[in-house]
C-alpha cells in the first residue's frame, strides 16, 4: 500500500465484502475522495465544521453568468487552499456555467509530487 500513516476510509463510506470498513489502495485514491467531499459540500452542511466545503452543488441554483462562474472558482480556491493545502497544491481551475449546468474541472498535484491528476464535476439542475 501507498499511503502515508495507514490506511484511510473510503469514500463513500461503506463496509467491504470481508465485513470490514473499505479502505482506499493508494494515497493518489484518498487525496481524490478529499477533494470530491470537500467541493461537493456545501458550507454549513457539517455542524462542527460550518466553514467546511466548496459548495458546488448549490451553483446550479444561481444564475448561469459569469460572475456565478467567477464566485465559485473563489470559493473552491479557498476551501481547497484552506482544508486541503498541505496535500495538494491546485494548478488550474475552471468553472462554466451554462443554462442549468455548471461543470468544474480541477488539475492538481499531490504534495511533494510532480504528477498531475485531472478531476471534472458536471452537475445539472432542474
Amino acid at each position: 500500500m501507498n499511503l502515508v500513516n495507514g490506511p484511510h476510509l473510503s469514500f463513500p463510506f461503506r463496509v467491504s465484502s470481508d465485513g470490514r470498513m473499505a479502505t482506499v489502495k493508494t494515497l493518489d485514491e484518498h487525496v481524490r475522495d478529499e477533494l470530491i467531499q470537500l467541493i461537493l459540500t456545501n458550507q454549513g452542511e457539517r455542524p462542527f465544521l460550518v466553514d467546511f466545503g466548496g459548495g458546488v452543488r448549490r451553483l446550479v441554483f444561481e444564475a448561469a453568468d459569469e460572475t456565478t462562474g467567477a464566485m465559485a472558482k473563489a470559493n473552491i480556491t479557498q476551501a481547497v487552499s484552506r482544508w486541503l493545502g498541505h496535500r495538494v497544491t491546485l494548478e488550474f481551475i475552471n468553472v462554466k456555467v451554462e443554462n442549468s449546468t455548471i461543470a468544474v474541472d480541477l488539475k492538481y498535484r499531490l504534495a511533494g509530487s510532480e504528477d498531475s491528476r485531472v478531476l471534472r464535476f458536471q452537475r445539472q439542475g432542474g
